[in-house]
């Protein structure tokens, strides 16, 4: 099978000739920055910087020689910025700062820092004429779509799965979060919840355009397109099941009802860290397809449960092995028999692409992703 044959397979629920295997295809499913330098320098590839995913989390998208030197499957495309928003690093005292096009800041350290994190939420405590009057990123500017028409062609035509590596901000959950804060959010959203839905609307239709502009360009191209939405801590649900109920799932469901009216090809990529057992029937209900990370630390997250019990609705897109604890303190052997452990249960049945449980962190021993392929060898 070409690469494209064995992931499609694979989602549709039918048994691939061996694992469709994932690096670097989406923003959630990748290596980041210090931990890919460090790998390519081990495998004696030359030095060369990665496009950055993720800004605030400096995920990257691996090369092709990499790529090609680990026999990846997965090949992903990301969408381009705004043509009139020019974010640009700037440094004051001990801290680099960056403002994404919605306004919400994030700093890193200048000594030893590895990634950006949240210090400014705009909409923090701002009365409710100025919430509603905040600027929105405009989802259809030309600038998310410039050159992404070539770059599907090329990766269609050498076999690929093409994969949109990632939406527009964030899920319509954490944009919210990050646009108020953690604490401002949660308040509001049982104190002012007229407010937080109009927010949250305005989340939608900024997506919404976003996929129109995407999919009108390049939907008879792409296999794939990935969301991502934080429900879960590792101990249990981020937020009630009730309210995701009601507040979040309707909006998740007009957005992937809409992805489908422009693209019924196309197959949905749903990101969630954490315990997120509990809503995994809801998420197949909307119509997600795949689910990434599948966090096997957290609880309820076990994998023969969740095989069992979802394997014939839903794919698992992650899980291969866990990047807390094993990927980064365990032994190369170790890293071996997790994985091989692990794809024992994964594989009965299909339905699997292999990666990591989210990305591989800075703390990884290149010697362990080499390992972590060995194994994987096995299975392919």
């Amino acid at each position: 099978m070409t690469p494209r044959e064995r992931l499609l397979h694979t989602l549709n629920h039918r048994e691939p000739d061996a694992v469709p295997v994932d690096l670097g295809a989406t923003a959630t499913s990748t290596i980041t920055r210090h931990a890919y330098m460090r790998l390519r320098e081990y495998l004696g590839l030359p030095k060369a910087e990665p496009a950055i995913l993720s800004f605030t989390a400096q995920s990257v998208q691996p090369h092709a020689d990499l790529l090609e030197l680990l026999r990846i499957d997965t090949r992903g495309v990301k969408p381009g910025g705004s043509s009139t928003f020019k974010g640009q690093v700037t440094v004051e005292g001990e801290y680099e700062f960056f403002f994404d096009e919605a306004g919400i800041g994030s700093r890193r350290p200048r000594e030893g820092g590895l990634y950006f994190d949240f210090f400014h939420h705009p909409l923090r405590e701002k009365e409710a004429s100025e919430v509603l009057a905040w600027p929105f990123p405009a989802g259809d500017d030309p600038g998310r779509i410039r050159g992404l028409r070539e770059e599907c062609l090329a990766l269609r035509e050498a076999g690929y799965p093409v994969i949109l590596s990632q939406s527009i901000g964030r899920g319509i959950l954490h944009q919210g979060t990050a646009l108020f804060g953690f604490e401002d959010y949660f308040t509001r959203l049982y104190q002012e919840p007229g407010l937080i839905d109009q927010v949250s609307e305005r989340i939608l239709q900024t997506k919404i355009a976003f996929y129109d502009s995407v999919l009108s360009e390049v939907g008879d191209l792409l296999d794939v397109v990935t969301e991502a939405d934080d429900l879960g801590t590792q101990r249990g649900p981020f937020i009630s099941p009730e309210t995701y109920r009601t507040r979040i799932k309707p909006l998740q469901a007009r957005l992937f009802a809409e992805i489908r009216r422009r693209a019924p090809h196309i197959k949905i990529f749903y990101h969630s860290c954490g315990s997120v057992v509990e809503f995994i029937p809801d998420l197949i209900e909307i119509g997600v397809d795949a689910l990434n990370p599948i966090q096997v630390s957290a609880a309820g997250m076990d994998p023969e449960v969740l095989k069992r019990e979802y394997g014939k609705d839903i794919c698992f897109w992650g899980g291969g092995i866990d990047t807390q604890q094993m990927l980064p303190r365990g032994t190369p052997e170790q890293v071996r028999d997790e994985v091989r452990r692990r794809m024992d249960v994964w594989l009965t049945g299909g339905g699997y692409v292999f990666a990591t449980v989210h990305n591989i962190q800075a703390d990884v021993p290149p010697e362990n992703v080499e390992a972590m392929f060995e194994a994987l060898d096995e299975f392919r």
